[in-house]
């Protein structure tokens, strides 16, 4: 069956499944997607799984993807390999199952980065747990009282469902800020 993996390694992930035919970019764009076109409707005897892994996937080959999923071939089966939830457009997850799939589960951070690394950081499709863990870490003997109660308030915001990002950002902003 088709699916779609959300994970932290592709290469790893690679390693660990079986497929016939492979399409790996840091960017999946539409000249991928023709070349695709042209190999699936080469009538197939086997089952076939063709995994089209990228770092990022442009809106135009998200779309001409798309019509390949409503109407895939027969014996064809996609597995779309992605590193955040957000790179796959609504439409495209809504046609295939998504499983996430870890490998690096400890993540250490610096929360003395520049801006530009805070912004790559929230990018990453951290899990509750994730950020969680990332407040925990935290070396609070030299917070003031200020800074630990928004700590308090960023693991009840967690537990209240407010956008994982924005929790995050709010952390960042707390330990920055100046005493």
């Amino acid at each position: 069956m088709s699916e779609i993996i959300i994970t932290d390694d592709i290469e790893t992930l690679l390693e660990s499944i079986k497929y016939d035919e492979i399409i790996l970019r840091d960017e999946l764009k539409v000249d991928d997607i023709r070349e695709l076109k042209e190999k699936l409707y080469l009538k197939e005897e086997k089952q076939k799984t063709i995994v089209l892994a990228a770092k990022k996937y442009n809106i135009i080959s998200q779309n001409a993807l798309l019509k390949i999923l409503e109407e895939p071939p027969s014996n064809i089966e996609f597995i779309l390999i992605a590193t955040s939830k957000y790179a796959l457009l609504d439409t495209i997850k809504s046609r295939l199952p998504v499983k996430k799939i870890k490998f690096n589960t400890k993540k250490i951070v610096n929360f003395s980065l520049k801006n530009s690394e805070i912004l790559e950081f929230l990018k990453q499709d951290l899990e509750k747990d994730d950020i969680k863990n990332l407040i925990y870490s935290i070396d609070i003997t030299s917070l003031n009282e200020e800074k630990l109660k928004r700590l308090n308030n960023a693991i009840k915001m967690i537990e209240l469902n407010i956008d994982k990002k924005a929790i995050l950002a709010y952390i960042f902003l707390t330990l920055k800020e100046r005493d």
